[in-house]
């Protein structure tokens, strides 16, 4: 993946994996709330969680009733993901969203909801947007959480894993939705967004 400071590989994520030291940000309860207030899909919604770790949150949106599709390019993150179960409405594959193809599920228009939790500062950001907003079905919504630093080149060096971006970085992240509602959970904020922008002729 394209980071800020250099592409880490997936052996190098696979081995935090192994260690226990790069884990899925906990779902809290003020997530869980900002996050069902925000979105508008129902059960049954097609939705791609995007570097999904170990899954937690995929396995959430499950419960939910919604049928998720987790990608991430860590083998060992997709295969601690897998032992807590699979199958139903939860799916999950190992992918490189800047190294490899789009993959055939993701055809334009077939996703009713994206789910980007702590990934964008460590791809191709700018592609991936363009990309998501391709997949989206009309009304479906880009959700994503994001670490804030105070300025770029801030992030603890030895935790290369807690990458976020600037202010300045999160304001471009907005550019082009129609429809955009921001949060803010501790250091990190929650983005909703949905929409192509209206055209004056």
């Amino acid at each position: 993946m394209t980071a800020i400071k250099g592409r880490l590989s997936p052996a190098q994520w696979d081995a935090w994996y192994r260690e226990g030291r790069a884990i899925d940000r906990l779902v809290s309860d003020a997530e869980v709330n900002r996050f069902l207030q925000r979105v508008t899909s129902s059960a049954g919604a097609s939705v791609l969680d995007v570097g999904c770790g170990i899954g937690s949150f995929s396995r959430q949106l499950s419960r939910w009733g919604y049928d998720v599709l987790g990608l991430d390019f860590s083998s060992a993150a997709i295969q601690a993901a897998q032992r807590q179960g699979v199958g139903g409405r939860l799916h999950y594959g190992v992918h490189d969203f800047d190294a490899q193809a789009i993959p055939p599920r993701l055809q334009p228009a077939s996703l009713d909801l994206i789910v980007c939790r702590n990934v964008l500062p460590f791809i191709d950001h700018q592609r991936f947007m363009v990309d998501a907003r391709r997949w989206l079905r009309p009304g479906g919504q880009l959700y994503v959480l994001v670490r804030v630093w105070s300025e770029r080149g801030s992030e603890p060096d030895e935790r290369p894993w807690q990458r976020g971006f600037t202010e300045e970085q999160v304001q471009v992240l907005q550019n082009g939705w129609a429809e955009q509602e921001r949060c803010w959970l501790g250091r990190h904020t929650a983005l909703f967004l949905s929409g192509e922008p209206s055209r004056t002729l």
